[in-house]
């Protein structure tokens, strides 16, 4: 009924887990010790982004083919069996504008993402617990704008997860306070949003498979470029309110000791982001946008423990409400499930849900292949 699938190249998308955790536990600990917040992070991990898309560019473009030899015909890291002027691709300014665009989402639902959770009196695993609609909003421009196909299993999941999300901002407004000090209008903003919020991540890396798919520009100079594109907007926002004034204020009031700790994790906070990035286009240009997203929630049941078990959410009437935190975790928990299956990790072979996953097409191919070859060899040895 259910199996687990590996598929090749799965160390791309599992070096994005591993590299995304880190850096949220980097974050986790910077905001345990110091309770520091700032925009620093936007400008970092901007950076990060840039100087981890040149290196790797570098090294493919100037160290790794020349040491493999490779007199191919290659056009942006792509083995070709065209020449470049057969490809029907975007004009130079067109997809420089294109890079131009991710990186600019890429800074707004940065913003967003640090502004969100501000609103008070709100869980703090909300935003998490919601990173769901990533799915949804990535499966609609894959299929309506890039006219790429969605099939039996994944139309499923997605409305499996669709039910679920709306599940999520029900129990919400049965168990969130509303009274003066959040008003339903506040709670309405926080879900506006957190859908903007969604939705800029979408368009990101639905315009990076556009890039990649129908351009073939290399996915690291697209990285570097949006962290250059990226730290100029984060620069620019900088000149109103500067991103080192809490570091400031932070070095004056504390020890030399815990000055030095934080900039140390803040330049940690800048190489995991520049390693989560670099995983995550290799994982959006071998894979999908789908599957890229999938790691933002796919540890959602994990942190809804510690948020619950450490932190002040799951709150009513200021006591832990274990009806509300048991109810999010059965729902994460198929969330992340129906993630699996979307992407392919988990084959369900009931209602002829597995007929389209690759692991069953690869299946079939090699059965009809097996089966060709032996009916030539019964000719041959008929002749």
């Amino acid at each position: 009924m259910m199996k687990f699938a590996l598929r090749n190249n799965l160390k791309y998308p599992l070096e994005l887990l591993i590299f995304s955790f880190l850096r949220d536990l980097d974050n986790i600990l910077i905001d345990y010790f110091f309770n520091f917040d700032s925009l620093i992070y936007m400008s970092l991990m901007f950076l990060g982004e840039f100087f981890f898309g040149l290196i790797i560019y570098l090294y493919q473009t100037h160290f790794l083919n020349k040491n493999k030899g490779l007199k191919v015909n290659t056009y942006k890291s792509i083995i070709l069996i065209r020449n470049k002027e057969n490809l029907a691709i975007d004009s130079k300014t067109k997809i420089i504008f294109l890079v131009f665009i991710a990186g600019f989402f890429d800074f707004v639902q940065f913003m967003m993402s640090l502004y969100t959770p501000q609103f008070l009196y709100i869980s703090g695993s909300l935003i998490s617990r919601l990173a769901g609609f990533l799915t949804v909003f990535n499966a609609l421009f894959y299929y309506y704008v890039l006219k790429l196909p969605i099939f039996k299993h994944q139309y499923i999941s997605l409305i499996i997860i669709g039910i679920c999300l709306i599940l999520v901002i029900i129990t919400e407004f049965i168990f969130q306070e509303i009274n003066i000090f959040l008003s339903y209008g506040q709670f309405s903003m926080v879900f506006l949003l957190n859908f903007l919020l969604q939705f800029c991540n979408s368009m990101l890396d639905s315009v990076e498979k556009y890039l990649f798919e129908y351009n073939h520009l290399n996915s690291y100079l697209c990285l570097l470029l949006e962290g250059l594109f990226g730290f100029i907007l984060s620069f620019i926002h900088g000149l109103f309110h500067s991103p080192f004034e809490e570091i400031i204020e932070f070095k004056k009031i504390n020890s030399t000791s815990e000055f030095t700790i934080l900039i140390f994790l803040l330049i940690l906070y800048l190489a995991l982001s520049g390693l989560k990035n670099a995983f995550r286009v290799a994982t959006t240009k071998i894979y999908s946008p789908m599957t890229t997203t999938f790691v933002e929630y796919i540890l959602n049941p994990f942190y809804l423990i510690y948020y619950f078990c450490s932190d002040n959410d799951f709150i009513t009437n200021g006591n832990k409400n274990y009806a509300y935190f048991f109810i999010n975790l059965i729902i994460s928990l198929i969330i992340s499930f129906f993630g699996f299956v979307f992407n392919e990790f988990i084959i369900l072979f009931c209602c002829e849900l597995e007929i389209d996953t690759h692991s069953q097409i690869v299946r079939r191919s090699i059965k009809e292949e097996e089966i060709l070859n032996l009916s030539e060899i019964n000719i041959d040895e008929e002749e």
